[in-house]
């Protein structure tokens, strides 16, 4: 389990989603999520470090972004913070209360989708990034998200994943003809 070993004076001021329910401005998201993390990445094929990571110029613009803490076992990751139509889209508080276990607190359907990301952004410390469908009765939930590792600290276990997620929800048409 995280817990609080961030420590709350860590995370203070360093990201603050704007209350109330937000709507996406630019449905390239992912896309700009990325290019935010590789400029604040030291060099190619490197990932960047908490202390260098420039939160401050997206501080409004958290609608569907998300930020986890981790260590290698997956199973412990717990929201540090996400924005208000992500809160939405999980059907998850406002804002992050207490540091629970991510299984705990999505959806059913997305854990593997999550579970997979963090995994990917963490063994091969480059952008995991997801396009697919979730199925289900007579609709198609068309989803894009993406997993970015943040290291905490050189010699720390713990790392952050930066990420954004976006879904919306269309009717499916039967193959069958039924």
């Amino acid at each position: 389990m995280i817990g609080t070993g961030l420590g709350a004076w860590m995370m203070k001021d360093l990201v603050i989603a704007p209350k109330g329910v937000q709507t996406p401005t630019d449905r390239r998201d992912v896309r700009r999520t990325v290019e935010h993390w590789l400029r604040n990445a030291p060099g190619e094929d490197q990932v960047p470090l908490l202390a260098s990571f420039d939160f401050a110029s997206i501080r409004g613009d958290w609608s569907q972004r998300f930020l986890i803490c981790t260590d290698q076992e997956v199973e412990n990751a717990a929201f540090v913070a996400y924005g208000g139509e992500f809160a939405r889209l999980l059907d998850l508080p406002e804002t992050v209360t207490a540091a629970t276990p991510l299984n705990q607190q999505i959806p059913e359907r997305y854990r593997p989708l999550f579970a997979e990301g963090c995994s990917n952004a963490l063994s091969k410390q480059i952008p995991a990034r997801f396009t697919g469908s979730f199925e289900h009765y007579f609709t198609a939930e068309l989803f894009r998200a993406v997993f970015l590792p943040i290291r905490l600290h050189a010699s720390w276990s713990k790392w952050l994943i930066f990420g954004s997620f976006n879904c919306r929800t269309v009717l499916s048409t039967d193959n069958k003809g039924l």
